[in-house]
């Protein structure tokens, strides 16, 4: 699998009174990943959601350690190959000075268009995309 990897300063907000991450902050840092490995595959997502979307079916986060403020950690991101038109993506969490592995999840997408209906198949332009950007493995 090919990890993209993105930093991500831990912010104030984002912790509880004891400076601990909340939880659900590890979700939005894996849509950062996914962001991030959408730009770095050639993928449009800002063209590409005015006639699909990528809802998330499927969503899990294995917690094994806290990020605390004032950490930077580093997010990174991978996808599976591609089965028809539905895309999976490995995550992992680490602080970055001591590289602690603070968290590990995994999230399922499916393809829609925009009213709804799902799609079956992978679009050529997005397959390719992807094709290439795993080395031809999809």
């Amino acid at each position: 699998m090919r990890w993209v990897k993105v930093e991500i300063p831990v912010r104030y907000v984002e912790c509880d009174p004891m400076g601990v991450v909340h939880h659900s902050n590890y979700f939005s840092w894996f849509e950062v990943g996914r962001v991030q490995l959408a730009t770095e595959a050639g993928l449009n997502l800002e063209k590409a959601s005015r006639k699909l979307f990528m809802p998330v079916i499927n969503i899990n986060c294995n917690y094994k350690s806290s990020a605390k403020f004032g950490e930077t950690v580093i997010v990174e991101t991978a996808l599976v190959k591609p089965k028809k038109a539905y895309l999976h993506f490995e995550y992992r969490v680490y602080r970055k000075y001591g590289r602690k592995l603070l968290v590990k999840g995994s999230s399922e997408h499916a393809f829609t268009r925009t009213d709804g209906t799902l799609i079956l198949k992978l679009p050529d332009d997005i397959k390719q995309k992807i094709d290439i950007f795993l080395g031809g493995v999809s």
